[in-house]
């Protein structure tokens, strides 16, 4: 893939309204991409970015039948044309009251399923519902997992957590599943990253991370941007830690 190409790449991106996924937007607008954003809200009139209502497809992840309808919608829009990347970036954290973390013993049921239907079976199953339209662009997918996926996290819940493990290894699954067909698949687990979302205490964890300081969206947004273009061709079925070192 070459960005000098001259059709116009696409990629669909879902949680794209704040932090990363808002970031990830602009690094590819500003490089000529089209960006179809998915979220279960309509696109404000006070969008953030320029592409605006014609490249937004209304889509509750956590919902199969609302899933199903947004797949095809996203299909419609694409016209048969390649995608050149997926990005599955959306995410729910559920918390108690007054945004006390839920563990495995506080979690409700109910939780714990939609937490999984979001994080972990809408990546898979977007990517399935779109697999015809990667394989033509030879595509890229990229997944957001977590820090939170491979230690116990002081404000993300068990069920977020969890889902971001299954995400993680789901990634390594479908890279030698989408792989005949040209499809790279990659993850990514950001730390603690500086966005309007931050739990409060946060910045009490920043004397332990070897860099000192948080990560920025921005420094998020072109890594993902690195997993769907060229500079990566070779590489799938990995995880890209973006944290200051804060894993070692």
């Amino acid at each position: 893939m070459s960005d000098q190409s001259n059709s116009r790449k696409t990629i669909v991106l879902t949680g794209a309204s704040r932090g990363i996924g808002h970031a990830t937007v602009k690094r590819f607008s500003s490089a000529g991409w089209r960006v179809i954003t998915c979220s279960r809200h309509p696109i404000s009139e006070h969008c953030p970015w320029e592409a605006g209502p014609e490249d937004h497809v209304e889509i509750d992840l956590g919902d199969p039948i609302g899933r199903r309808d947004g797949i095809n919608e996203i299909k419609k829009r694409l016209g048969g044309g390649p995608l050149h990347a997926l990005v599955n970036n959306a995410a729910i954290s559920p918390k108690g009251e007054d945004g006390v973390r839920l563990n495995t013993q506080n979690t409700r049921e109910e939780d714990w399923k939609k937490v999984f239907e979001v994080n972990f079976f809408a990546p898979i199953l977007l990517a399935r519902g779109l697999r015809d339209e990667l394989a033509l662009a030879k595509g890229a997918v990229v997944n957001v997992t977590s820090i939170a996926g491979s230690r116990v996290h002081p404000f993300a819940g068990s069920a977020y957590a969890t889902s971001k493990a299954a995400l993680a290894s789901l990634t390594r699954e479908m890279a030698a599943d989408f792989g005949p067909d040209g499809i790279r698949v990659n993850s990514i687990a950001p730390g603690e990253i500086d966005t309007a979302i931050l739990s409060p205490g946060t910045e009490d964890l920043v004397a332990n991370i070897p860099m000192r300081r948080l990560g920025q969206p921005e420094e998020v947004a072109k890594t993902i941007y690195y997993l769907c273009t060229e500079m990566s061709d070779y590489v799938t079925g990995a995880e890209i830690h973006i944290n200051g070192g804060q894993h070692v």
